[in-house]
């Protein structure tokens, strides 16, 4: 699963353009109204290392898009307010951005976003974004740019049926609500694949040793195992199981994968879940965005954290453009303009093949069961099933 935010967030706002599908195409300079798009992120937490580059990638995009003309010829300005992991802070950050800036949509990169998804819902702003959250397709205007969250244990337990496992053991953050709430849906979820869950268990981002977990886990029979964590907490878990003889096939998904990885060998064979396209794959849908990260954000390329959350953030980018393409707006776009632009969006559209095939039908549940797998073998990341998408409904 994808726990969040940024350890780094920049606050303040960015002035940028944005341009259609065809991002990499010079355009000429955008003059009229801006378009203001806010980031929430809780950018300081107990779960922060595993999305450290979030909001360096959305600047990113921002000032790439700037350098390709603008949506419509509006350029964008993006605001990042960072909620600290407190909920009260998260809807008082979405409050000021909707009602004094005047946003016409947002980026979610919080981990507390339940506590002002009936506020944007009833204000029609629509949000890019939760993929790791029930709002993602329950709130009607929630728009993921890949899989939703009503989908991912199912397919970590596809994952699990992948590697020959038969037995899963789950530990789990105690920080995050969502990662208890995960690992009760897996129990719901492995069955559907011939798999049971034989261990589970709540573990502290503050704990000095997961060793105890490794042998409860290993004394379970379970030989495929997932770590519902930050990405570093995964490395520990990981390489304290290790030392404790137990190495179980690793299965892992969404923001919590990352080049750190490839440095632990108890992470040699781990099967991953994706949202999106995988982030190591580099062609023509991914072309402009490492473009953009080694141009404006190139740390990000190279930090231990960069994983699938920087594709994610991107392909949220890429989803706001289109629905900005779409949209029919007026002088000074507003936000219920943007939501008529997300539902305006070409019926299948992969935003230029980042995602699978995705729909937006008002009144309809926006749920996406399809998903991309990924692994480490010999060390190097790898694309699994051909880089296509797995649906699992």
């Amino acid at each position: 699963m994808r726990l969040k935010r940024h350890a780094a967030c920049l606050l303040g706002a960015v002035t940028v353009t944005a341009s259609l599908l065809t991002i990499g195409q010079s355009a000429g300079a955008a003059t009229k109204a801006p378009i203001v798009i806010g980031d929430v992120c809780s950018c300081t937490g107990p779960e922060a290392s595993s999305v450290a580059q979030t909001t360096p990638t959305l600047q990113a995009w921002a000032k790439y898009v700037t350098a390709h003309g603008g949506i419509q010829g509006h350029p964008v300005q993006l605001i990042v307010k960072d909620d600290g992991y407190n909920p009260t802070t998260s809807l008082a950050d979405v409050q000021t951005l909707v009602t004094a800036d005047h946003v016409v949509a947002l980026f979610d990169n919080s981990d507390v976003d339940s506590s002002w998804t009936s506020y944007v819902a009833a204000h029609d702003v629509p949000v890019a974004g939760g993929a790791e959250s029930d709002a993602g397709y329950q709130n009607p205007v929630f728009f993921v740019p890949g899989a939703t969250y009503n989908y991912f244990t199912d397919a970590d337990a596809y994952a699990a049926k992948v590697s020959g496992a038969k037995k899963l053991a789950d530990v789990y953050c105690a920080e995050v609500a969502v990662c208890a709430q995960s690992s009760t849906d897996l129990k719901t979820s492995l069955p559907k694949f011939g798999l049971s869950l034989s261990y589970t268990a709540a573990i502290s981002f503050a704990a000095p040793s997961y060793a105890a977990y490794c042998l409860a886990a290993k004394q379970s029979g379970a030989t495929a195992m997932t770590v519902g964590d930050a990405t570093a907490i995964v490395n520990k878990v990981v390489a304290d199981c290790a030392t404790q003889g137990y190495n179980p096939t690793e299965i892992s998904g969404d923001g919590t994968v990352a080049i750190s990885w490839l440095t632990i060998p108890g992470m040699e064979g781990n099967i991953d879940v994706q949202p999106n396209l995988p982030f190591f794959v580099k062609n023509a849908a991914t072309k402009p965005m490492y473009d953009a990260l080694a141009r404006y954000a190139p740390g990000v390329t190279t930090g231990p954290n960069f994983g699938e959350i920087v594709l994610e953030n991107w392909a949220a980018g890429v989803e706001v453009q289109t629905a900005g393409a779409a949209a029919h707006f007026g002088a000074h776009p507003t936000s219920a303009e943007m939501v008529a632009g997300f539902y305006a969006m070409p019926k299948g559209t992969t935003l230029g093949g980042l995602s699978a095939p995705i729909t937006f039908k008002k009144g309809v549940q926006h749920g996406n069961s399809c998903f991309y797998l990924m692994g480490i073998k010999n060390q190097k990341f790898v694309s699994l099933k051909n880089s296509k998408p797995v649906c699992v409904h």
